[in-house]
C-alpha cells in the first residue's frame, strides 16, 4: 500500500514538473517540433548575388618537402 502511494506521489511530482516546463517553454518546444527557430524571424535586406566561375585555373606549386624514397614491395 505504501509503495502504491509513493508511486502515485512520484507521478504527481513528475507531472507537475512537466506542466511547469510546458507552461514556460511550450512555444519553444512547438517551434522546435515544427522545425522553426523560436527567436529567429525574417531578416530584412536586399538579396545577395553570388557569382561562380566554373573555369578552374591550376597553379603548379612546388612541394614543400621532398618525398622520402620507399623500398619497392
Amino acid at each position: 500500500m505504501v509503495g502504491i502511494a509513493l508511486t502515485i506521489a512520484l507521478f504527481g511530482f513528475i507531472l507537475t514538473l512537466v506542466i511547469d516546463v510546458i507552461r514556460r517553454d511550450g512555444g519553444k518546444v512547438i517551434a522546435a517540433l515544427e522545425g522553426h527557430s523560436w527567436k529567429a524571424g525574417p531578416t530584412e535586406g536586399r538579396p545577395v548575388t553570388i557569382r561562380f566561375n566554373p573555369r578552374r585555373t591550376e597553379v603548379e606549386l612546388e612541394p614543400l618537402w621532398e618525398p622520402a624514397l620507399r623500398a619497392a614491395a
